[in-house]
């Protein structure tokens, strides 16, 4: 496979396909990433698009292309960030009501003999997934993140810290924090933290 920057390198000397294969190369990476952050798919997919916009424009400035791939990622999370921002206050009152909505319906389920025993088979897969999702995205921000790149994206510690500019140590507190916070939540519904990871 193609170094990232041998393909930048193509690039800045004029080659426009060295930019299309480095889009090619992390468009999926990327909408993974953004989708888990956002939980909605055409706000990952303008996300994608503005990254690799923002990446295009830009690409010329990077001084490292070694760094590309913390870079690119630094830009994805900077966008998610400001679409949050910008849609906190409503995106949280739904995501609340939501939650508590399927609280309600899945009670006589949650207080059964067989869910005590077996919950997780008294909820349907999607229905499972969906609650993971919703708490997932109950968290502060810096967890949330932390979480998805480390447990859903495979990066490394290191490579955590570097994307978000901050020492390893704080990107694992940030982890143990959120799936302790999220292991909270999911108790209300008689789950097993063991599952968070099987169901995004």
């Amino acid at each position: 496979m193609v170094r990232d920057s041998e393909l930048i390198q193509d690039f800045l000397e004029g080659d426009i396909n060295g930019f299309n294969c480095l889009a090619r190369k992390w468009q999926v990476r990327l909408y993974s990433f953004a989708y888990r952050y956002l939980m909605d798919e055409e706000e990952a997919k303008e996300i994608v698009q503005s990254a690799l916009i923002k990446t295009y424009k830009n690409l010329r400035k990077l001084k490292n292309p070694e760094k590309f791939s913390s870079w690119i990622f630094q830009i994805t999370v900077n966008l998610c960030k400001d679409y949050i921002k910008n849609t906190k206050n409503n995106r949280l009152t739904a995501l609340n009501e939501e939650i508590i909505q399927s609280e309600s319906a899945n009670n006589d389920h949650m207080h059964s003999m067989e869910t005590r025993a077996n919950p997780v088979k008294k909820l349907d897969q999607q229905n499972l997934a969906e609650i993971i999702k919703k708490t997932l995205a109950q968290l502060p921000e810096e967890q949330r993140v932390v979480i998805i790149m480390k447990e859903y994206e495979g990066f490394k510690f290191s490579e955590i810290a570097e994307f978000l500019s901050c020492p390893v140590n704080t990107v694992k507190s940030r982890m143990y924090y959120g799936l302790t916070q999220m292991q909270k939540i999911l108790k209300k519904y008689n789950i097993n933290g063991d599952v968070i990871f099987n169901e995004m």
